[in-house]
């Protein structure tokens, strides 16, 4: 990684870190109408999947105007097999982190929200949609925030351990519409998925986890996760997540 960072990569490099939890902070407040987006998840995927892309179009464009070297930002895989079974682990290690994090949470009276069981595949279709998203998801926010935001944050501080725990915190922040104990998943999460890269020097690995981690919990997992909803009442009353608690 380069000692020295430009103004417009650091300029951006705070943007993303700073800017993407204050607008996720920002439509939180606003009070999204979840239960109308509820109504319509296939058609929900495809604008955060289109969203993701732009961020990642846009981190890709700063890097390439700024001589970034795609190897620096973690584009590199020395032995494929063996970074996708590092990712299989990694995937592992996160679905039992989730929860572990997510019965600690439970235990110590922090509720939580349906909002993220709200949005979760019921059909088949959902289901397509939802799996093409989380390769999406993993791609694009490996790519933003494990790759330019960890190379930034590197570059600029010299410790890589340190941007690793700013970027996971931000990542965090970024899921507060999930509560408390969704921003300590995602912040751990995070740094998992930053060790990963830190440690083999490649994001390919966190990209297969990060996508192992959304599918599972995607196609069924976030029942068990989250058992004290019922998916059907969820479906029929989304706006009574606070009664239920």
């Amino acid at each position: 990684m380069p000692e020295t960072l430009s103004p417009i990569a650091a300029a951006y490099a705070i943007l993303l870190l700073i800017g993407m939890p204050a607008l996720a902070a920002l439509d939180a407040r606003r009070g999204a109408n979840l239960a109308e987006a509820a109504k319509h998840r296939r058609l929900l995927y495809v604008s955060v999947g289109a969203s993701l892309v732009i961020l990642a179009l846009l981190t890709l464009g700063v890097a390439a105007w700024q001589d970034v070297p795609a190897s620096a930002l973690g584009w590199t895989v020395d032995d494929p097999g063996a970074a996708a079974l590092r990712g299989l682990a990694v995937a592992v290690l996160g679905l039992a982190l989730v929860w572990l994090i997510t019965a600690v949470a439970r235990l110590a009276g922090l509720r939580e929200t349906a909002a993220v069981t709200l949005l979760m595949p019921r059909t088949a279709a959902e289901k397509r949609g939802f799996l093409m998203l989380s390769g999406i998801a993993a791609a694009c926010e490996e790519y933003a925030y494990r790759g330019f935001g960890l190379w930034a944050i590197t570059a600029w501080t010299g410790n890589a351990w340190l941007a690793a725990a700013v970027v996971s915190v931000s990542f965090g922040l970024g899921h507060g519409y999930q509560r408390l104990a969704g921003v300590l998943r995602a912040t751990t999460l995070g740094m998992v998925l930053a060790a990963t890269v830190i440690w083999t020097g490649s994001l390919f690995p966190a990209i297969v986890g990060h996508f192992w981690i959304n599918a599972a919990l995607g196609l069924g997992g976030w029942q068990y996760l989250h058992a004290e909803f019922d998916p059907v009442d969820i479906d029929d009353n989304p706006g009574n997540d606070e009664e239920r608690r």
